[in-house]
Formats: structure tokens, sequence, C-alpha cells
């Protein structure tokens, strides 16, 4: 029997996913993308619940790669009717990754390449190991960014930088990565760092959690009109919650 391509643990409030196909630098195949698609799906239809999980944390097994990438093996030889589908299944559920309402954390923890990279950016924060590397080589392959590379890294880094990652297809260590915002913070233990982030994060009230998301996320999609909307919307959420109404209460009682 093999193994799952994809473990998930779950302490406390933090649910850790772990890329298991180490033995292929946890390359993305099929298998393992409908299986984040399913885990996606489950915590965010729990979400309503008291026990709902407040971050989910990303990482590969093993200590070279968190993913190389997309399974070359997938592409080979595909008719343009096949990659397009595949192309949007990728896209549609590292989209629902990115708009999950809790923090999403990507432990970096070796080579993040490709479609490793694309799910990396999909993650609300990123933190990578000192030895980690980074970077769209498809273009290597005769190819371009497929799971939401040429959106998502401008976003990042920027278009200029972007573009020419994008069409080198160049490496980045962790800590160029980190000099131009492609990652959050260089660790020597990325996923315990991760971890204190989530456990952290996991603490804030969950409302506030999701309304922070949504404000960011759809004021980048659709403009700082629309985003400034969803941000007073997001206030008023929280104040009909008994975490603000309780944070505001001790903060004044220690003004006193």
């Amino acid at each position: 029997m093999n193994p799952p391509v994809l473990l998930v643990e779950r302490t406390g409030p933090v649910v850790v996913a772990t890329l298991n196909r180490p033995d292929k630098g946890n390359a993305l195949n099929t298998a393992m993308v409908e299986a984040i698609g399913d885990l996606v799906d489950q915590i965010d239809a729990s979400r309503a619940g008291d026990d709902s999980a407040r971050a989910l944390v990303i990482t590969g097994a093993g200590q070279k790669a968190f993913s190389a990438g997309a399974d070359v093996r997938d592409l080979d030889g595909i008719d343009a009717t096949t990659a397009r589908r595949q192309m949007r299944r990728g896209q549609a559920v590292f989209d629902a990754l990115e708009a999950l309402p809790v923090a999403v954390i990507a432990a970096v923890n070796g080579f993040a390449l490709g479609g490793g990279l694309e799910l990396a950016m999909a993650a609300d924060i990123r933190i990578a190991s000192a030895t980690a590397k980074l970077g769209q080589p498809e273009i290597n392959l005769g190819n371009i960014p497929g799971w939401g590379g040429t959106q998502r890294l401008p976003r990042l880094v920027g278009v200029g930088k972007a573009t020419e990652l994008i069409l080198t297809g160049e490496l980045l260590t962790a800590h160029d990565a980190l000099a131009i915002g492609l990652v959050n913070h260089v660790s020597d233990d990325a996923l315990k760092t991760a971890l204190d982030f989530a456990d952290r994060i996991a603490q804030r009230n969950p409302v506030a959690v999701r309304a922070a998301k949504q404000a960011i996320h759809l004021g980048l999609a659709a403009g700082p009109a629309v985003g400034l909307v969803v941000e007073a919307d997001g206030v008023a959420a929280c104040c009909e919650t008994e975490a603000q109404r309780a944070a505001v209460r001790a903060f004044l009682d220690r003004k006193k």
C-alpha cells in the first residue's frame, strides 16, 4: 500500500500538512493537488465550529525539498486540452487555499520550484530555511508557470523582478528571496518558526483574521475602493464579537 501523499496532523488549533513524496522531491502530482484541495475544503467547512482550525502550516517531508514543483511526468506528451484542465484545477485549489479564512503559513524547508513556489505563494506567510532555493524554472522546460505564478509573483516582488525570474528561470537563495520580499523570514528551523507564527495567530480573534485576509485580497483583486468597503465591513463584524469587546475592556482597564 502506498503511503499517503499528504500527511495531516493537528495540534490544538493548528493543522500541519506535510507534502509526502520525499523520494520525488515532494513533486506535486494530481493526487497531491487533490489531497490539498480536500484538506482546504475540510478546514473551510469546519470553520463555524467551536473546535475549528485557526491556522494551517504546509511543509515538505525530508530535508531537501518543500516541493520541487509539478510532477513533470504529468506533463509528458499531454495535449492542450488536458494541460489547460490540469492548470485550471491547480489554480482553483491554490485560490481556495489563499482564500481560507485562517492563517496559512508555508515552511519552505528546501527547494520550492515551479508549482512548489506557486503553492508557497498561495500562503499568507512564507518562512524559508537558510538552505532553501526558490524559483520559477518552467522556462527551462519550454513553458511558463501555470498555477498562479504569473499573477502572485509580481504582486509579491514587483513586475520587473517577477518578469526577470520567470523569463530566465533563475533560482534564488533564501536570503535573496528575503531581500525582495518573496519570503517573510529566513530561519534555521523553518517549521518551528512557522509553527510559532501559527500558534501566535491562532490566539487572535478568528473573525479579525478572516476579515483582514478578505480586505487584503479583495483590495488587491478589485482595487482600493472595494478593499476599503470590505475593510469597514470587517471592522463592523469584529465589533460584534466578544473577543473584540473583551480586548478593548482589558486595554482600558490597563490604562486605568
